[in-house]
């Protein structure tokens, strides 16, 4: 299995408030992206709270999870057991309170693959030549989309694109989204922050990827048109790879 990531702050910010991170657990290859939300108390510390939490749970718990089907309910778990770090550390630092993320997690192994996801970082799977999005936004514009009555196009420069309604840092229990598909070796899955997505189509995101075995080459090539496409935000991608799984 191969994976990679890379963040940049962009062109427009003062600070980077994406996060990251990435870990092989057994046979099963662990991603997270998280965006802190902008205009928010300490988003930057928020989203490294939230992937931190993650890979270090994925780390201890997921090896004796056996069912695919029980990863739905563990995953809820893991956005709960991230979200309580975000709300205790509120407690301890009063300055930080309100403080909120978005965040994406995928897990794949061999054909596998599962993602947990709240907020607009997004998933994406290049599958041949087919550029598949595997999240929905829970914000405004992206309401509208499922309601037909916007384009994703029109979304990326709609107002409602900063109105999210679903964030980690709520005092409240999380019922974070869960993607089940089935996959093909060889295709790439990213994760993504909306400073990458909104500033490029389609076609663009998919020439950064053509060459499928070169993964820092693709996140470089990414960021690199996202910064020509103008993006107003941070920039992160983290990609995937679907390799057989090999039992440790």
């Amino acid at each position: 299995m191969r994976v990679f990531g890379m963040t940049d702050k962009g062109p427009v910010r003062d600070m980077n408030e994406d996060s990251f991170g990435y870990e092989i657990v057994g046979n099963v290859l662990c991603m997270a992206v998280a965006d802190g939300v902008g205009g928010e108390a300490c988003g930057e510390i928020a989203s490294r709270i939230a992937v931190d939490s993650v890979i270090e749970e994925l780390k201890e718990s997921l090896p004796f999870v056996k069912d695919r089907k029980a990863l739905p309910s563990y995953l809820k778990t893991v956005f709960n057991k991230a979200n309580i770090k975000i709300l205790k550390d509120c407690l301890e630092h009063r300055e930080r309170l309100g403080m909120c993320t978005t965040l994406t997690i995928a897990l794949m192994k061999g054909t596998e693959l599962t993602i947990a996801h709240i907020g607009d970082t997004r998933g994406y799977m290049l599958h041949g030549s087919e550029l598949i999005k595997l999240t929905e936004d829970h914000n405004e514009a992206g309401r509208l989309i499922k309601q037909g009555l916007i384009t994703e196009d029109e979304a990326k420069h709609h107002p409602g694109r900063s109105r999210l309604f679903k964030v980690l840092g709520e005092n409240q229990y999380l019922n974070p989204d869960i993607y089940s598909y089935n996959i093909s070796y060889g295709d790439l899955v990213f994760l993504c922050s909306d400073g990458l997505y909104a500033a490029m189509s389609n076609e663009q995101f998919k020439a950064c990827a053509r060459a499928r075995g070169d993964l820092e080459g693709i996140c470089s090539r990414l960021i690199a048109q996202a910064l020509e496409g103008k993006s107003s935000d941070n920039i992160t991608v983290t990609i995937g790879r679907a390799e057989p799984a090999v039992e440790l």
